[in-house]
């Protein structure tokens, strides 16, 4: 019998943080607890009391850090989130190998249908990689002088010349329409007239 799971829409998350916010949190944690970590090794006692993973579990819960934390509030909080980075890595994990398991008992399956699907979604597992859809660019950086004389070597092949148009003299360079006199281009109504 399968197991079908309807979300729920409408509920909202557990905390109002962003994910900058909580990667934020748990940086400053880890070197407060680096930090004691230190202090403890040049022979600072840090013992955690009760009172101390109380104060760890409620900034945990809020995900912010206490005003002034005690050093046993530190350590303590250090250890439950790392108990949850490997929860969460872990869960990612299970879940990966659950949907894998899934996919190989339907490889088996009587339809072709469902078998090819599975056998596709198999593929695109990021550790198997076969029909990853990506699209690998090179690209190459050549000089100009590089450039230049693969062009030159084409229009030789194709029975053309190469012209520097740096050595060339033009006989009359273009000028602006603005530096065109008009008059001395196209005549005077007089000269046309006759009347000089």
């Amino acid at each position: 019998m399968p197991i079908v799971a309807t979300p729920e829409v409408g509920i909202p998350l557990p905390f109002d943080t962003t994910p900058e916010e909580i990667d934020d949190f748990r940086q400053k944690a880890h070197a407060m607890f680096l930090t004691i970590e230190e202090l403890h090794k040049q022979g600072l006692p840090v013992e955690v009391t009760e009172a101390d993973k109380k104060e760890a579990h409620i900034a945990f819960a809020a995900s912010k850090m206490p005003k002034t934390p005690t050093p046993g509030a530190i350590v303590h909080l250090e250890s439950l989130l790392s108990e949850w980075d490997q929860e969460v890595l872990d869960v990612g994990r299970r879940l990966r190998n659950y949907v894998t398991n899934k996919l190989l008992l339907e490889t088996a399956d009587e339809d072709a249908k469902v078998r090819l699907r599975a056998l596709e979604l198999l593929g695109k597992v990021s550790s198997v990689g076969l029909f990853s859809e990506r699209i690998d660019v090179n690209v190459t950086h050549r000089t100009v002088q590089d450039i230049e004389a693969e062009l030159k070597k084409t229009l030789e092949l194709y029975g053309g010349s190469v012209i520097d148009v740096e050595e060339l003299e033009l006989e009359e360079k273009p000028k602006a329409v603005a530096e065109i006199d008009l008059d001395a281009e196209l005549g005077t109504p007089k000269d046309d007239a006759g009347t000089a």
